[in-house]
Protein backbone atom coordinates (compact mmCIF):
# COMPACT_ATOMS: atom_id res chain seq x y z
CA UNK A 1 0.00 0.00 0.00
CA UNK A 2 2.89 2.38 0.70
CA UNK A 3 4.18 1.79 -2.83
CA UNK A 4 0.79 2.65 -4.34
CA UNK A 5 0.48 5.75 -2.16
CA UNK A 6 3.91 7.01 -3.20
CA UNK A 7 2.99 6.41 -6.85
CA UNK A 8 -0.35 8.23 -6.38
CA UNK A 9 1.31 11.27 -4.84
CA UNK A 10 3.93 11.33 -7.59
CA UNK A 11 1.24 11.27 -10.27
CA UNK A 12 -0.78 14.01 -8.56
CA UNK A 13 2.27 16.26 -8.42
CA UNK A 14 2.89 15.63 -12.11
CA UNK A 15 -0.64 16.47 -13.22
CA UNK A 16 -0.84 19.55 -11.03
CA UNK A 17 2.08 20.97 -12.98
CA UNK A 18 0.52 22.97 -15.81
CA UNK A 19 3.49 22.50 -18.11
CA UNK A 20 3.50 18.78 -17.40
CA UNK A 21 -0.24 18.61 -18.05
CA UNK A 22 0.25 20.32 -21.39
CA UNK A 23 2.88 17.84 -22.58
CA UNK A 24 1.02 14.80 -21.22
CA UNK A 25 -2.52 15.54 -22.40
CA UNK A 26 -2.89 18.62 -24.59
CA UNK A 27 0.18 18.35 -26.81
CA UNK A 28 -0.44 14.70 -27.86
CA UNK A 29 -4.01 15.60 -28.86
CA UNK A 30 -2.72 18.54 -30.92
CA UNK A 31 -0.20 16.18 -32.47
CA UNK A 32 -2.93 13.68 -33.36
CA UNK A 33 -4.93 16.40 -35.12
CA UNK A 34 -1.87 17.64 -37.04
CA UNK A 35 -0.99 14.10 -38.13
CA UNK A 36 -4.57 13.51 -39.19
CA UNK A 37 -4.65 16.66 -41.31
CA UNK A 38 -1.28 15.82 -42.88
CA UNK A 39 -1.54 12.07 -43.39
CA UNK A 40 -5.22 11.27 -42.93
CA UNK A 41 -5.89 10.52 -46.60
CA UNK A 42 -2.76 8.47 -47.21
CA UNK A 43 -4.49 5.11 -47.11
CA UNK A 44 -5.39 5.52 -50.80
CA UNK A 45 -3.36 6.81 -53.71
CA UNK A 46 -3.66 10.57 -53.97
CA UNK A 47 -3.93 12.33 -57.33
CA UNK A 48 -4.03 16.08 -57.75
CA UNK A 49 -5.91 17.58 -60.69
CA UNK A 50 -6.06 21.09 -62.06
CA UNK A 51 -8.76 21.51 -64.71
CA UNK A 52 -8.37 24.73 -66.70
CA UNK A 53 -11.01 23.63 -69.22
CA UNK A 54 -14.01 22.30 -67.31
CA UNK A 55 -15.65 20.83 -70.43
CA UNK A 56 -17.50 17.48 -70.66
CA UNK A 57 -14.43 15.57 -71.87
CA UNK A 58 -12.26 16.99 -69.09
CA UNK A 59 -14.91 16.01 -66.56
CA UNK A 60 -15.03 12.50 -68.05
CA UNK A 61 -11.30 12.12 -67.48
CA UNK A 62 -11.55 13.26 -63.86
CA UNK A 63 -14.52 10.92 -63.31
CA UNK A 64 -12.46 7.98 -64.61
CA UNK A 65 -9.77 8.78 -62.05
CA UNK A 66 -12.33 8.76 -59.24
CA UNK A 67 -13.90 5.42 -60.15
CA UNK A 68 -10.63 3.58 -60.87
CA UNK A 69 -9.97 0.20 -59.33
CA UNK A 70 -7.51 1.57 -56.72
CA UNK A 71 -10.04 4.00 -55.26
CA UNK A 72 -7.87 7.05 -55.89
CA UNK A 73 -8.27 10.10 -53.69
CA UNK A 74 -8.63 12.85 -56.29
CA UNK A 75 -7.93 16.38 -55.04
CA UNK A 76 -8.54 19.57 -57.01
CA UNK A 77 -6.01 22.41 -57.29
CA UNK A 78 -6.56 25.92 -58.57
CA UNK A 79 -3.44 26.21 -60.70
CA UNK A 80 -0.54 24.17 -62.11
CA UNK A 81 1.76 25.96 -59.67
CA UNK A 82 -0.32 24.86 -56.69
CA UNK A 83 -0.44 21.36 -58.15
CA UNK A 84 3.36 21.17 -58.42
CA UNK A 85 3.70 22.43 -54.86
CA UNK A 86 1.32 19.72 -53.65
CA UNK A 87 3.38 17.02 -55.36
CA UNK A 88 6.67 18.41 -54.04
CA UNK A 89 5.33 18.49 -50.48
CA UNK A 90 3.98 14.95 -50.77
CA UNK A 91 0.32 15.89 -50.33
CA UNK A 92 -0.45 13.99 -53.56
CA UNK A 93 1.50 11.24 -55.32
CA UNK A 94 0.91 12.45 -58.89
CA UNK A 95 -0.51 15.58 -60.42
CA UNK A 96 -2.43 15.87 -63.70
CA UNK A 97 -2.89 19.24 -65.43
CA UNK A 98 -5.71 19.56 -67.98
CA UNK A 99 -5.07 22.62 -70.20
CA UNK A 100 -7.58 25.23 -71.31
CA UNK A 101 -9.25 24.45 -74.64
CA UNK A 102 -8.90 20.70 -74.00
CA UNK A 103 -12.50 19.90 -74.95
CA UNK A 104 -12.58 22.08 -78.09
CA UNK A 105 -9.34 20.74 -79.56
CA UNK A 106 -10.37 17.12 -79.10
CA UNK A 107 -13.71 17.76 -80.78
CA UNK A 108 -11.91 19.37 -83.71
CA UNK A 109 -9.64 16.35 -84.11
CA UNK A 110 -6.60 18.13 -82.75
CA UNK A 111 -3.90 16.90 -80.41
CA UNK A 112 -3.75 17.82 -76.72
CA UNK A 113 -0.89 17.35 -74.28
CA UNK A 114 -1.66 16.42 -70.68
CA UNK A 115 1.00 17.25 -68.13
CA UNK A 116 1.75 14.70 -65.39
CA UNK A 117 3.79 15.84 -62.40
CA UNK A 118 5.36 13.35 -60.03
CA UNK A 119 8.39 12.76 -57.87
CA UNK A 120 11.02 10.36 -59.15
CA UNK A 121 9.98 7.62 -56.71
CA UNK A 122 6.40 7.66 -58.06
CA UNK A 123 7.25 6.93 -61.70
CA UNK A 124 6.56 3.19 -61.44
CA UNK A 125 4.07 3.26 -58.59
CA UNK A 126 0.62 1.69 -58.62
CA UNK A 127 -0.87 5.19 -58.51
CA UNK A 128 0.91 6.07 -61.76
CA UNK A 129 -0.41 2.88 -63.35
CA UNK A 130 -3.97 3.73 -62.31
CA UNK A 131 -3.68 7.27 -63.68
CA UNK A 132 -2.30 6.00 -67.00
CA UNK A 133 -5.11 3.44 -67.21
CA UNK A 134 -7.74 6.14 -66.70
CA UNK A 135 -6.13 8.30 -69.40
CA UNK A 136 -5.94 5.31 -71.78
CA UNK A 137 -9.63 4.57 -71.31
CA UNK A 138 -10.51 8.21 -71.89
CA UNK A 139 -8.33 8.40 -75.03
CA UNK A 140 -9.92 5.21 -76.39
CA UNK A 141 -13.37 6.77 -75.96
CA UNK A 142 -12.36 9.94 -77.82
CA UNK A 143 -10.80 7.96 -80.68
CA UNK A 144 -13.88 5.76 -80.95
CA UNK A 145 -16.07 8.87 -81.14
CA UNK A 146 -13.87 10.37 -83.88
CA UNK A 147 -13.95 7.14 -85.87
CA UNK A 148 -17.72 6.83 -85.55
CA UNK A 149 -18.23 10.47 -86.57
CA UNK A 150 -16.04 9.98 -89.66
CA UNK A 151 -17.70 6.70 -90.75
CA UNK A 152 -21.28 7.82 -90.23
CA UNK A 153 -20.74 11.45 -91.21
CA UNK A 154 -22.38 12.57 -87.98
CA UNK A 155 -21.52 15.10 -85.34
CA UNK A 156 -18.95 14.46 -82.65
CA UNK A 157 -21.46 14.71 -79.79
CA UNK A 158 -23.72 12.06 -81.31
CA UNK A 159 -20.75 9.80 -82.02
CA UNK A 160 -19.49 10.32 -78.46
CA UNK A 161 -22.86 9.26 -77.08
CA UNK A 162 -22.74 6.04 -79.13
CA UNK A 163 -19.16 5.32 -78.08
CA UNK A 164 -19.98 5.95 -74.43
CA UNK A 165 -22.90 3.50 -74.63
CA UNK A 166 -21.00 0.78 -76.47
CA UNK A 167 -17.60 0.96 -74.72
CA UNK A 168 -18.62 -0.78 -71.44
CA UNK A 169 -19.99 -3.78 -73.36
CA UNK A 170 -16.82 -4.38 -75.41
CA UNK A 171 -14.80 -7.28 -74.06
CA UNK A 172 -11.15 -6.61 -73.39
CA UNK A 173 -8.22 -8.39 -71.78
CA UNK A 174 -8.81 -9.91 -68.35
CA UNK A 175 -5.88 -10.00 -65.93
CA UNK A 176 -5.93 -12.36 -62.97
CA UNK A 177 -3.64 -11.61 -60.02
CA UNK A 178 -2.33 -14.34 -57.74
CA UNK A 179 -0.44 -13.28 -54.59
CA UNK A 180 2.78 -15.26 -54.13
CA UNK A 181 3.41 -14.12 -50.54
CA UNK A 182 1.46 -13.09 -47.48
CA UNK A 183 3.01 -9.64 -47.23
CA UNK A 184 0.51 -7.09 -45.98
CA UNK A 185 -0.28 -3.77 -47.64
CA UNK A 186 2.12 -1.06 -46.52
CA UNK A 187 0.53 0.98 -43.74
CA UNK A 188 -0.77 4.46 -44.42
CA UNK A 189 1.36 7.50 -43.77
CA UNK A 190 -0.79 8.43 -40.78
CA UNK A 191 -0.34 4.96 -39.26
CA UNK A 192 3.43 5.14 -39.70
CA UNK A 193 3.46 8.64 -38.21
CA UNK A 194 1.31 7.63 -35.24
CA UNK A 195 3.55 4.63 -34.51
CA UNK A 196 6.62 6.84 -34.44
CA UNK A 197 5.03 9.57 -32.36
CA UNK A 198 3.71 7.29 -29.63
CA UNK A 199 7.26 5.98 -29.13
CA UNK A 200 8.82 9.44 -29.35
CA UNK A 201 6.53 11.13 -26.84
CA UNK A 202 6.26 8.29 -24.33
CA UNK A 203 10.04 8.35 -23.96
CA UNK A 204 10.61 12.10 -24.32
CA UNK A 205 7.99 13.29 -21.85
CA UNK A 206 8.92 10.57 -19.36
CA UNK A 207 12.46 11.95 -19.27
CA UNK A 208 11.13 15.50 -19.12
CA UNK A 209 9.02 14.67 -16.06
CA UNK A 210 12.00 13.10 -14.27
CA UNK A 211 12.27 16.50 -12.62
CA UNK A 212 9.56 15.33 -10.19
CA UNK A 213 12.04 12.89 -8.64
CA UNK A 214 14.62 15.65 -8.20
CA UNK A 215 12.06 17.94 -6.61
CA UNK A 216 11.13 15.14 -4.20
CA UNK A 217 14.75 14.96 -3.07
CA UNK A 218 15.19 18.73 -2.83
CA UNK A 219 11.99 19.17 -0.81
CA UNK A 220 13.06 16.38 1.52
CA UNK A 221 10.06 14.21 0.64
CA UNK A 222 12.18 11.14 -0.11
CA UNK A 223 14.22 11.69 3.07
CA UNK A 224 11.11 11.95 5.23
CA UNK A 225 9.70 8.82 3.62
CA UNK A 226 12.93 7.00 4.41
CA UNK A 227 12.79 8.18 8.04
CA UNK A 228 9.56 6.22 8.48
CA UNK A 229 9.46 2.38 8.63
CA UNK A 230 9.62 2.34 4.83
CA UNK A 231 12.41 0.43 3.05
CA UNK A 232 14.33 2.19 0.28
CA UNK A 233 13.12 -0.37 -2.23
CA UNK A 234 9.50 0.57 -1.43
CA UNK A 235 10.20 4.25 -2.05
CA UNK A 236 12.03 3.47 -5.28
CA UNK A 237 9.28 1.11 -6.47
CA UNK A 238 6.61 3.71 -5.72
CA UNK A 239 8.43 6.44 -7.62
CA UNK A 240 9.07 4.05 -10.54
CA UNK A 241 5.41 2.99 -10.58
CA UNK A 242 4.37 6.64 -10.81
CA UNK A 243 6.66 7.10 -13.84
CA UNK A 244 5.31 3.88 -15.36
CA UNK A 245 1.65 4.88 -15.03
CA UNK A 246 2.56 8.29 -16.44
CA UNK A 247 4.16 6.72 -19.54
CA UNK A 248 1.24 4.33 -20.07
CA UNK A 249 -1.29 7.15 -19.77
CA UNK A 250 0.35 9.10 -22.54
CA UNK A 251 0.96 6.05 -24.75
CA UNK A 252 -2.61 4.81 -24.62
CA UNK A 253 -3.94 8.35 -24.98
CA UNK A 254 -2.20 8.67 -28.36
CA UNK A 255 -3.15 5.14 -29.46
CA UNK A 256 -6.82 5.43 -28.52
CA UNK A 257 -7.15 9.07 -29.63
CA UNK A 258 -5.67 8.44 -33.08
CA UNK A 259 -7.83 5.33 -33.53
CA UNK A 260 -11.07 7.09 -32.57
CA UNK A 261 -10.47 10.43 -34.27
CA UNK A 262 -8.79 9.28 -37.49
CA UNK A 263 -9.33 5.55 -37.72
CA UNK A 264 -5.67 4.57 -37.34
CA UNK A 265 -5.37 0.79 -37.55
CA UNK A 266 -3.11 -0.44 -34.75
CA UNK A 267 -3.27 -3.98 -36.16
CA UNK A 268 -3.33 -6.56 -33.36
CA UNK A 269 -4.80 -4.81 -30.25
CA UNK A 270 -3.36 -7.40 -27.87
CA UNK A 271 0.14 -7.18 -29.32
CA UNK A 272 -0.02 -3.37 -29.40
CA UNK A 273 -1.12 -3.28 -25.75
CA UNK A 274 1.71 -5.57 -24.66
CA UNK A 275 4.20 -3.51 -26.64
CA UNK A 276 3.03 -0.28 -24.97
CA UNK A 277 3.22 -1.95 -21.54
CA UNK A 278 6.78 -3.15 -22.08
CA UNK A 279 8.00 0.08 -23.67
CA UNK A 280 6.40 1.99 -20.78
CA UNK A 281 8.69 0.08 -18.43
CA UNK A 282 11.67 1.24 -20.50
CA UNK A 283 10.45 4.83 -20.24
CA UNK A 284 9.98 4.53 -16.46
CA UNK A 285 13.47 3.09 -16.03
CA UNK A 286 15.02 5.85 -18.15
CA UNK A 287 13.12 8.53 -16.22
CA UNK A 288 14.25 7.08 -12.88
CA UNK A 289 17.86 6.99 -14.06
CA UNK A 290 17.82 10.61 -15.22
CA UNK A 291 16.03 11.69 -12.05
CA UNK A 292 18.57 9.94 -9.85
CA UNK A 293 21.66 11.17 -11.76
CA UNK A 294 20.74 14.84 -12.26
CA UNK A 295 21.62 17.03 -9.30
CA UNK A 296 18.96 19.70 -9.87
CA UNK A 297 15.99 20.50 -12.16
CA UNK A 298 18.19 22.52 -14.51
CA UNK A 299 20.41 19.52 -15.18
CA UNK A 300 17.35 17.32 -15.67
CA UNK A 301 15.86 19.84 -18.13
CA UNK A 302 19.08 19.69 -20.14
CA UNK A 303 19.78 15.96 -19.97
CA UNK A 304 16.27 14.52 -20.34
CA UNK A 305 15.03 16.19 -23.55
CA UNK A 306 18.49 15.91 -25.12
CA UNK A 307 18.64 12.16 -24.58
CA UNK A 308 15.00 11.79 -25.63
CA UNK A 309 15.45 13.65 -28.91
CA UNK A 310 18.77 11.98 -29.73
CA UNK A 311 17.34 8.53 -29.07
CA UNK A 312 14.30 9.27 -31.22
CA UNK A 313 16.46 10.58 -34.07
CA UNK A 314 18.83 7.62 -34.06
CA UNK A 315 16.09 5.07 -33.36
CA UNK A 316 13.82 6.04 -36.25
CA UNK A 317 11.04 7.77 -34.31
CA UNK A 318 11.68 11.12 -36.01
CA UNK A 319 12.89 9.93 -39.42
CA UNK A 320 11.52 6.63 -40.83
CA UNK A 321 14.19 3.94 -40.33
CA UNK A 322 13.49 2.69 -43.86
CA UNK A 323 15.48 5.63 -45.24
CA UNK A 324 18.55 4.78 -43.14
CA UNK A 325 21.50 3.00 -44.77
CA UNK A 326 22.15 -0.54 -43.54
CA UNK A 327 24.94 0.49 -41.15
CA UNK A 328 22.79 3.18 -39.57
CA UNK A 329 19.89 0.77 -39.11
CA UNK A 330 22.26 -1.53 -37.21
CA UNK A 331 23.54 1.29 -35.01
CA UNK A 332 19.99 2.48 -34.32
CA UNK A 333 19.28 -0.71 -32.37
CA UNK A 334 21.31 0.55 -29.42
CA UNK A 335 18.11 2.54 -28.65
CA UNK A 336 14.82 1.10 -27.44
CA UNK A 337 13.04 3.21 -30.05
CA UNK A 338 14.38 1.09 -32.92
CA UNK A 339 13.19 -2.16 -31.34
CA UNK A 340 9.73 -0.71 -30.68
CA UNK A 341 9.48 0.63 -34.25
CA UNK A 342 10.55 -2.80 -35.57
CA UNK A 343 7.74 -4.38 -33.57
CA UNK A 344 5.17 -1.93 -34.91
CA UNK A 345 6.34 -2.55 -38.48
CA UNK A 346 6.06 -6.31 -37.92
CA UNK A 347 2.45 -5.86 -36.84
CA UNK A 348 1.34 -3.39 -39.52
CA UNK A 349 3.55 -4.24 -42.48
CA UNK A 350 3.78 -8.01 -42.28
CA UNK A 351 0.54 -8.74 -40.47
CA UNK A 352 2.34 -10.15 -37.43
CA UNK A 353 0.89 -10.91 -34.04
CA UNK A 354 2.19 -11.18 -30.48
CA UNK A 355 4.32 -14.24 -31.21
CA UNK A 356 6.16 -12.52 -34.08
CA UNK A 357 7.23 -9.55 -31.91
CA UNK A 358 8.45 -11.62 -28.94
CA UNK A 359 12.13 -11.02 -29.89
CA UNK A 360 11.60 -7.24 -29.82
CA UNK A 361 9.63 -7.48 -26.58
CA UNK A 362 12.41 -9.53 -25.04
CA UNK A 363 15.05 -6.94 -25.90
CA UNK A 364 12.87 -4.11 -24.58
CA UNK A 365 12.19 -6.00 -21.37
CA UNK A 366 15.94 -6.54 -20.89
CA UNK A 367 16.55 -2.82 -21.46
CA UNK A 368 13.84 -1.99 -18.90
CA UNK A 369 15.41 -4.28 -16.30
CA UNK A 370 18.88 -2.81 -16.95
CA UNK A 371 17.69 0.79 -16.71
CA UNK A 372 15.58 0.10 -13.64
CA UNK A 373 18.48 -1.70 -11.98
CA UNK A 374 20.86 1.19 -12.57
CA UNK A 375 18.25 3.71 -11.48
CA UNK A 376 17.46 1.73 -8.31
CA UNK A 377 21.13 1.55 -7.37
CA UNK A 378 21.71 5.26 -8.01
CA UNK A 379 18.44 6.44 -6.45
CA UNK A 380 19.01 4.26 -3.39
CA UNK A 381 22.44 5.81 -2.91
CA UNK A 382 21.00 9.32 -3.17
CA UNK A 383 18.28 8.55 -0.61
CA UNK A 384 20.70 6.95 1.83
CA UNK A 385 23.17 9.81 1.40
CA UNK A 386 20.41 12.34 2.03
CA UNK A 387 19.19 10.41 5.03
CA UNK A 388 22.72 10.21 6.43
Amino acid sequence: MKTLEIARVSMLRTFRNRMGLFFVVIFPLILIVVLGMTYGGMGAGRVGVTDADGGPLARDLVARLRVGGLGLDVRSYDSPEALRDGVERGFVNIGLAIPAGYDARLREGGEVTLEEVSQASSVTSAVRTAVDAAIAGHVALVRAARFTAAQRATGFDAALGVATTVQPSIEGVTVETDAVSEAAVYPSGFTVGAQSQVILFMFLTSLTQAVVLITSRQLGISRREFSTPTPARTIILGEALGRYVFALFQGFLIVIGSALLFGVDWSDPVATTVLILVFGAVCAGAAMLVGSVAANPSQSAAIGPGIGMLGALIGGAMVPPEVFPAAMRTISHVTPHAWAIDAFRELSLRGGHLVEILPQLGVLAAMAVLLMGLATWRFSRSILAGAG
